[in-house]
This record gives structure tokens, C-alpha cells and sequence, in this order.
């Protein structure tokens, strides 16, 4: 009898001892796999986080305008001038990007010149306030009021060694001036270190920021005939209210 009990208490121990075996496996596992997905996310956030300069939404003032993007490297301006008038007049001014290109007289020995812009405004009765020298004050009271501002800077700069922009030194021909680029400023945050600006950028999916130093520093630009537009800005002088972000049109 004694022999017998012991052979089953043997066998209901292995069966136990199995069991919480199977259990702390389980459980390990999970524990691992818990671990690994939070160092995946964990890993995501941080790219993200070290990939984006800020976020739209913690910006003071914001003008949503449709984000296009250019193709070719000398479509730009045409780009931000479509953005424009689709914000302006939406469904309407849905052109294709050859179309404006040909409107405004585009092409890519000389991109989109500022006084072409300012003419195809014009033929479209499109209110704007185009001239140099302004200053980010200037921009910031346009954005106030709701008046996004079209402005051509030095940008994406292609020199191989890094040392940012020549917008100082004409006699390097080279490199003076050369890297210009329409966008178009929608926003401002004011930061402990000073104002940031948000712009809508064809050469980018998404927005982009630069600090109120730099954008002083990058904002002139020269054409194709040598003049030179310092500070210039073509600020859109019209009181927006049809365009919604969130809408969306019928597919006929």
C-alpha cells in the first residue's frame, strides 16, 4: 500500500513540477516578447523623434494650404503658386502642374521669375503685396492675419562639403546665390530661443521649420538675369474662407 501511495505521489509531483514548468515558460516569453516590443516601439519613437523638427500643431499661428509636391529640380515656384490658388479657390483652381508651368512661363533655365508670379496674381485678381526688404516682424504681422507669404531663399544646399550657403561673396559665381528655391510661409511658433517658421515646401513631403536666424540669413535669392531679390516676400492679401482642410470632393 505505502509502495503503491508513493508511485502515485511521484507521478502527481512530476505532473506539478511539469505544469509550473510550462507556466514560467509562458510567462518568460512573454516577459521577452513584452520586452522586445518595447524596445521596438521604444526604438520607433526615438527615430521619429530625432527624424522631425517639430510638429504643426505646436505651432502659435497656422494657415492649412493644400502640400504639394514639385517634380524636376526648377518647378518650385509654379508648385507653391498652385498650392496657393487651390487654397484660394479650391476645386476651381485644381490644375494639373504642366498647366501652371505653362501659365506662368516656366522652364528650367531660369525656374519661375518673381515678376511672372506676380503678373499671373494679377491676371487672377488674386490681392497680393509683393516687395523686398521685409523682415520677420513684417512676416509675422502677415501671418497674423491670416496672409500666408510666398518668399524665395536659399535652401536643400547640394555642396558636398557642407559649409551651408554663399549669400555673401558674389565674386564666387560658383557658389552665390545658387541654391534658390520658392516656399511659402504659413506659420510662426515663438520659442525661449526665438521664432520658428513653418512653410509649406514642394521639394518636400510634409512641412518644414527653420529658426528665425537662419531664415534671416537664407532669405534672398537672384534670377537668372543677376538681379537681386533681398528679403522679398509676396504676401497673399486675400481673406480665405471657402477652403476646409477636411473636405473632400466628389468623384464624378
Amino acid at each position: 500500500m505505502r509502495k503503491s501511495y508513493g508511485i502515485k505521489s511521484h507521478g502527481i509531483l512530476k505532473l506539478v513540477l511539469w505544469c509550473m514548468l510550462v507556466i514560467y515558460a509562458g510567462v518568460a516569453c512573454m516577459s521577452l516578447s513584452s520586452c522586445g516590443t518595447a524596445k521596438k516601439e521604444r526604438g520607433q519613437t526615438e527615430q521619429a523623434q530625432s527624424l522631425y523638427a517639430g510638429k504643426t500643431q505646436e505651432a502659435d499661428v497656422f494657415i492649412e494650404i493644400p502640400d504639394l509636391r514639385q517634380y524636376g529640380g526648377y518647378t518650385c515656384g509654379t508648385t507653391c503658386v498652385q498650392m496657393l490658388m487651390n487654397w484660394i479657390d479650391p476645386y476651381n483652381s485644381d490644375l494639373n502642374l504642366a498647366t501652371y508651368e505653362e501659365e506662368l512661363g516656366t522652364n528650367e533655365e531660369a525656374g519661375t521669375p518673381p515678376e511672372n508670379i506676380v503678373e499671373y496674381f494679377e491676371e487672377n485678381e488674386v490681392k497680393i503685396s509683393a516687395k523686398e526688404k521685409r523682415t520677420t516682424d513684417d512676416l509675422i504681422s502677415a501671418l497674423d492675419r491670416g496672409h500666408p507669404v510666398l518668399m524665395c531663399i536659399q535652401a536643400w544646399s547640394s555642396s558636398e562639403e557642407g559649409d551651408g550657403y554663399n549669400t555673401t561673396d558674389p565674386n564666387d559665381a560658383d557658389t552665390y546665390l545658387t541654391e534658390g528655391h520658392w516656399v511659402i510661409c504659413v506659420g510662426y511658433q515663438d520659442k525661449k530661443g526665438g521664432y520658428v517658421f513653418y512653410f509649406n515646401d514642394p521639394a518636400c513631403v510634409g512641412h518644414c521649420m527653420m529658426s528665425e536666424k537662419d531664415l534671416d540669413e537664407r532669405w534672398i535669392d537672384m534670377d537668372a538675369r543677376g538681379k537681386i531679390y533681398d528679403h522679398y516676400g509676396i504676401e497673399i492679401e486675400e481673406d480665405v474662407e471657402i477652403y476646409d482642410p477636411d473636405g473632400i470632393f466628389y468623384l464624378e
